[in-house]
């Protein structure tokens, strides 16, 4: 009997390593680790700025892409190309519509002022109240208009994306699986006796 009992923990304590080592890409890529993400704001063809997030009152991750909640989020812009120093800012946070052109005024959820960054970086706070798709708008222009630089960069906020939906999905399966294992032995534990 005590066989049993230590082999079928021996299989819980295994499927459980299994599947965090198999979730633990899906956790990484969702953001649930504190990593330095390299998330590149494409300005033209050969120009571009660093972009990363952070809601500092309610974890330490630093982000790309996805945004585990809404609320106080921090921004921050890096651009070590020399070039982009010297042009004047208009960095939006924006709704993510469809479309290429410029953002409307309405789906502006915060706008900087118009500005050089001679130190190539800046950051700013944004409150996000609604979850959903958002993008970082940069429009870069030289003081006299003839070089103008256009980025986005596209994100989501309170949203679960595919990965997280996977590992929930597993880990559901799992204990299922486990938990349908032990109440079928005690069933048949039951019958037997």
């Amino acid at each position: 009997m005590e066989k049993l009992v230590a082999s079928r923990l021996c299989l819980v304590a295994t499927l459980a390593l299994v599947g965090a080592a198999l979730s633990a890409p899906a956790a990484r890529a969702a953001g649930w680790h504190y990593y330095d993400p390299e998330c590149p704001v494409a300005l033209g063809s050969d120009k571009a700025m660093k972009f990363v997030a952070m809601q500092p009152k309610k974890n330490i991750d630093r982000v790309c892409d996805v945004l585990a909640d809404t609320g106080a989020t921090v921004i921050a812009l890096d651009a070590p190309d020399a070039d982009l120093r010297e042009m004047n800012w208009d960095i939006r946070v924006v709704r993510d519509i469809e479309g290429a052109g410029e953002p409307a005024e309405a789906d502006t959820i915060l706008r900087l002022p118009l500005q050089k960054f001679r130190n190539g970086m800046v950051n700013f706070d944004v409150n996000i109240q609604t979850a959903g798709k958002y993008a970082l708008y940069a429009r870069l222009s030289s003081d006299d208009g003839a070089k103008e630089l256009v980025g986005r960069h596209h994100f989501t906020v309170g949203l679960i994306d595919n990965t997280e939906l996977y590992a929930y999905v597993f880990f559901g399966l799992l204990v299922a699986g486990v938990g349908g294992r032990f109440g079928y032995v005690a069933l048949k534990k039951r019958q037997a006796a």
